[in-house]
């Protein structure tokens, strides 16, 4: 049985939204805190805030299904799937961009942050081209 939109037909639909945005409010401070713990060179609590804020994230996600959020049939998930490759696959010349306004604007500092996420924004794009051309998808 699918939890897809499960909750909307139920009587816990409020409690589910507020697990929802616990998770997922949690996680997003999980994912800060990896931030700046790396900053300050705590790598061992960079790395466990990351492994919580990964699963934090998976649950809010569990609980957005639940609410009826992203797709629920496969079709409709590869397609969302390869719309969120194409935001990947083209986000290099945005970041570039901004960061080079940035470095213009007299912020080298901002430029080099947005600078540092680009590798791995292609790298999101390559493991999901991967994932469809093992699957056969079109992309």
């Amino acid at each position: 049985m699918s939890m897809y939109n499960y909750a909307k037909r139920s009587k816990f639909e409020s409690a589910i939204k507020q697990m929802q945005d616990a998770e997922v409010n949690g996680s997003e401070l999980y994912f800060v805190l990896v931030y700046l713990a790396r900053e300050h060179g705590l790598h061992d609590l960079a790395e466990a805030m990351l492994k919580n804020a990964s699963e934090d994230s998976v649950h809010g996600g569990m609980y957005g299904a639940m609410l009826g959020k992203g797709k629920e049939t496969v079709d409709e998930l590869w397609k969302q799937a390869v719309r969120l490759y194409k935001v990947e696959a083209t986000a290099q010349s945005k970041l570039q961009k901004m960061a080079d306004e940035m470095r213009s604007a007299g912020e080298p500092e901002l430029a080099k942050c947005v600078e540092a996420t680009i590798e791995e924004e292609n790298e999101h794009a390559r493991r999901l081209k991967a994932v469809f051309d093992a699957h056969g998808i079109a992309y």
